[in-house]
């Protein structure tokens, strides 16, 4: 007789929002009673045709709103996507356009512009707009859009957009090159302010990042990850064009992996949802142990020995609080020889 798991047992299958919500990368939905619970307004979506400032193409679709993110697929649901905190929507304006056309005017925060025609009768755009209002209001009450300017300056893509943005691209194959040759002299994190910013680097910045940078094209791929950066949004406003899954398709730059791996499966907005969790977690059990973290430190010397940075304390710290984190977070599965592998990659991309 087989035994059914009790996961299998209580297994449901997802509704159309959880689908939906997942298709979208949002974070799970918070509870009554948990921080971040009532953050404002209803959900709802609506029929809507996309452009870009200063593009010509136009991708109809449909437009969701999750508070406190706004999301939008094309029909293809491929094409064209992108969720956006609203706390990064600056202004909200109705264009005055031809009779019948119900059109917004959205800025984000770093200037992009959007255009959203609502398709819809008149009476389901205008209960639209009124939710959307409810919601900006809400993120502006909860202080949520003073907080991200100070998000965006822990990511690397605002440091390569920055006013001298071509220097820091010459100082990043610069570096990247001489590493190959291995004849630069490793630096703490931060002392380059061009190099560094203020965004958090991964190990891979100080002991170099695996592979021969001119044969992986570094300089190239950054040019054209700036120039897509600069017109499509960025991290928490990135907007997912065409244009994005053929640069992916290429390849990306080693600086900016950490950031679009964050960005691309959604634990972007979980992190800027959920601020200082992970520092949290550290501070809240300093100095505790249990049968996770005595089994983390047995493996912590054993990880990727031909990696220099994880036979170094600094590199062995940083993974140590990681997994030592993740323990705490998720105590019923604690820790496993596997998640020192995944564990690796993250901390010399720049996740952790």
């Amino acid at each position: 007789m087989t035994t059914i798991s009790t996961q299998l047992r209580s297994y449901k299958e997802l509704s159309k929002e959880d689908q939906t919500r997942l298709f979208f990368s949002l974070p799970p939905e918070a509870k009554a009673g948990d921080v971040g619970a009532g953050m404002g307004g209803e959900k709802m979506d609506i029929n809507a045709v996309v452009t870009l400032q200063q593009q010509e193409d136009s991708y109809a679709g449909k437009l969701y709103l999750f508070p406190p993110f706004l999301c939008f697929t094309s029909l293809d649901r491929k094409s064209v996507r992108f969720t956006i905190p609203l706390s990064t929507i600056r202004r909200v304006e109705r264009l005055n356009s031809r009779t019948g056309v119900f059109a917004l005017s959205l800025v984000l925060w770093h200037g992009l512009k959007l255009v959203v025609q609502l398709t819809s009768l008149r009476s389901t755009n205008d209960l639209f707009c009124d939710r959307l209002r409810l919601g900006l209001k809400t993120q502006l009450q909860l202080g949520q859009m003073k907080l991200t300017k100070s998000f965006a300056g822990t990511l690397y893509s605002e440091t390569l957009l920055q006013s001298d943005s071509a220097a820091v691209m010459e100082s990043d194959g610069a570096d990247q090159e001489a590493h190959s040759n291995g004849d630069l002299a490793v630096k703490p994190y931060g002392e380059d302010a061009i190099d560094a910013g203020d965004y958090a680097k991964g190990l891979g910045s100080e002991f170099k990042f695996p592979g021969d940078a001119k044969k992986l094209r570094e300089v190239s791929k950054i040019k054209l990850w700036n120039s897509y950066l600069r017109g499509h949004g960025r991290h928490l406003t990135l907007l997912r064009y065409p244009q994005c899954t053929r640069l992916i398709q290429v390849g990306l730059p080693n600086k900016l992996r950490g950031e679009m791996w964050e960005t691309l499966s959604g634990s972007l907005y979980l992190r800027f949802s959920n601020p200082n969790v992970y520092q949290s977690l550290l501070q809240e059990h300093k100095g505790q142990t249990t049968m996770s973290t005595e089994e983390i430190e047995k493996d912590l010397t054993r990880s990727l020995p031909e990696y220099a940075a994880f036979q170094s304390d600094r590199g062995i710290d940083a993974l140590r609080r990681v997994l030592t984190a993740y323990s705490w977070k998720n105590p019923e599965l604690g820790y496993c020889q596997l998640y020192v592998g995944g564990a690796s990659v993250l901390v010399a991309g720049g996740l952790m």
